[in-house]
């Protein structure tokens, strides 16, 4: 109960964020979002009433698939989340792990410029909290993290939108935020419309 109610108060105080925002700035554009399941079970649309919003997120997606998509989103402000669906193999190898953080920066670098956007914000990766997890996963989640910020930092259009602090609790995802320890609740997508709100 007391759960719903923090749910509906955030989203009325993002709504007036947003309208604030709107009063003194009319936002024009398309807000493009793309990623895996995070992404697919966001309303953007009623998260960001202001822009002209479309959500190509595709549930179980990785990153390299992104390319094959066909997306058109030249100069155009991008939104990304995806990476969680990549987590493996490599990375959990210490022999290997380093190697993987590399591979998947430049395949993520690559993926930006080829959709060719004005802006890209790229989210973090998000904590998890699953039994089947590999009990290091959030420590190498970290590692890519900073990977990605400081790849980011390069392009002169991205922002890094570092929201891993925002959702863990003992270093693991906080289950106030989520559904089952990966996928998010209302709260969980009330953080991220925040977050990303205060960049736009």
């Amino acid at each position: 109960m007391r759960l719903n109610w923090v749910c509906r108060m955030g989203k009325i105080m993002l709504l007036l964020i947003l309208s604030l925002g709107a009063c003194s700035e009319e936002k024009e554009g398309e807000l493009c979002f793309v990623g895996d399941s995070l992404v697919a079970g966001w309303d953007v649309k009623d998260a960001f009433p202001t822009w002209i919003v479309r959500n190509d997120g595709v549930s179980g997606a990785k990153l390299e698939e992104i390319a094959t998509w066909n997306l058109n989103y030249q100069d155009k402000n991008v939104v990304m989340l995806i990476g969680t669906n990549n987590l493996g193999g490599k990375l959990f190898n210490d022999a290997t792990r380093q190697e993987f953080i590399t591979d998947f920066v430049d395949e993520y670098k690559r993926t930006i410029e080829g959709l060719a956007p004005r802006r890209v914000f790229v989210i973090s990766i998000l904590p998890r909290n699953r039994e089947i997890d590999n009990p290091h996963i959030n420590d190498y989640i970290k590692e890519l993290n900073f990977a990605l910020s400081q790849m980011v930092e390069t392009l002169n259009y991205g922002v890094f939108l570092d929201v891993y602090d925002d959702f863990a609790y003992e270093d693991k995802m906080n289950m106030n935020y989520s559904l089952d320890g990966l996928h998010l609740n209302d709260l969980g997508y009330n953080i991220l419309n925040v977050r990303l709100s205060k960049e736009l």
